[in-house]
């Protein structure tokens, strides 16, 4: 499938038209978001990349094992370094703490103590020490390495991911609680057509993926009597589901009767106030927000 960047660049638009209309969200937040949500689309468009060869055959991806592990997916070194360049700018003009740490970062890639290619190979690991020890020498901007390294991977992970579509059934709802393309566990859900079919977006690679309505997307437990929901005031579209088993929070965008486009990474954040809300309830969703906090 070919990418349409027009298409794609119509959609953003008016998804950030909506959520300058968010008067909880920061005004510098937004910033940050709104110039590096443009910056991975245009990326998107010149990444070039090519999925290896699958190591799970056919059988076993239908047992539940995903198709290419998280630490084996690629990605365009070259553009990757060009985002990464840009997202670090747009954080030193911030101003303030992310300026400073910015900063910090900007000295490590000069002195060689700050090492991309390395900081990249342990996102695709999931190496929690490498980022903590990033987030330990920034303490006003821990979250800030993991942000710029994500960012600037995210669009090689999704063009690797939508060659991998062709070797999964998304006709067919999948049980397991990970992603069938890459194993991580989902970001977000939402419904869609008038049955309200039920899609998860994946925290990591951002497919989308068919799941069971009536199923904890982390866990699996299908008893409805320990599945809940909630909704908030002043938040259409948007609802919480809980799972009382694991205890554990997915939210879910159902723009089906409002006028609304879908764009996971940024329903994430215009539904912030679900996860006060959920936290205040002693409700944990298992994976950090879509960009890196």
């Amino acid at each position: 499938m070919s990418f349409d960047m027009d298409k794609e660049q119509k959609r953003l638009e008016r998804k950030l038209t909506l959520l300058s209309k968010k008067e909880f969200l920061p005004a510098a937040l937004l910033r940050i978001v709104s110039d590096t949500a443009t910056l991975q689309l245009a990326s998107r468009s010149e990444v070039s990349v090519k999925a290896p060869a699958l190591p799970t055959p056919p059988d076993a991806h239908v047992q539940g094992v995903p198709l290419l592990p998280r630490e084996l997916f690629v990605y365009d070194a070259k553009q990757t370094a060009i985002l990464f360049g840009k997202l670090l700018a747009l954080m030193e003009a911030i101003g303030g703490s992310l300026t400073e740490a910015a900063g910090s970062i900007r000295k490590g890639l000069e002195d060689r103590s700050f090492n991309l290619s390395e900081a990249c190979e342990a996102f695709l690991k999931d190496d929690h020490l490498f980022f903590a020890d990033w987030a330990a020498r920034l303490p006003d901007a821990p979250s800030l390495v993991r942000f710029l390294v994500q960012g600037s991977l995210s669009p090689s992970l999704e063009a690797v991911a939508e060659q991998l579509r062709e070797h999964h059934n998304n006709d067919e709802p999948w049980t397991f609680g990970h992603c069938p393309y890459c194993g991580s566990q989902p970001l977000i859900a939402s419904l869609h057509e008038k049955e309200g079919f039920k899609h998860l977006s994946c925290s990591f690679c951002r497919s989308d993926y068919r799941a069971k309505r009536l199923q904890c997307a982390f866990c699996g437990e299908e008893d409805h009597e320990k599945l809940e929901y909630f909704k908030a005031e002043g938040e259409p579209g948007f609802e919480v589901h809980v799972c009382r088993t694991c205890n554990c929070y997915m939210k879910t965008a159902d723009f089906r009767t409002l006028d609304a486009v879908s764009i996971p990474a940024l329903d994430d954040l215009e539904s912030l106030a679900l996860d006060i809300l959920a936290r205040e309830q002693g409700l944990s969703r298992p994976t950090l927000s879509a960009w890196g906090f």
